[in-house]
């Protein structure tokens, strides 16, 4: 299921704390538990990482490897 977008959640998560995935979750609208549960979409996968990008301030795609 959401593979990329809960490891974006993760990624997050570990570099932003729980204050980065509650933002994470209010800037796309679609809380973890949700975004773990769908299709990765590749539409999606590029909102949720240009939010994280923003939330952390660097680019993730490294992590996401």
């Amino acid at each position: 299921m959401g593979e990329k977008l809960a490891k974006i959640y993760k990624i997050v998560e570990e570099k932003g704390g729980n204050p980065g995935r509650i933002k994470l979750a209010s800037l796309t609208g679609l809380p973890k538990k949700d975004a773990e549960e769908m299709k990765d979409k590749p539409e999606v996968i590029e909102k949720f990482k240009a939010v994280a990008n923003e939330i952390l301030g660097f680019s993730i795609d490294e992590y996401l490897q």
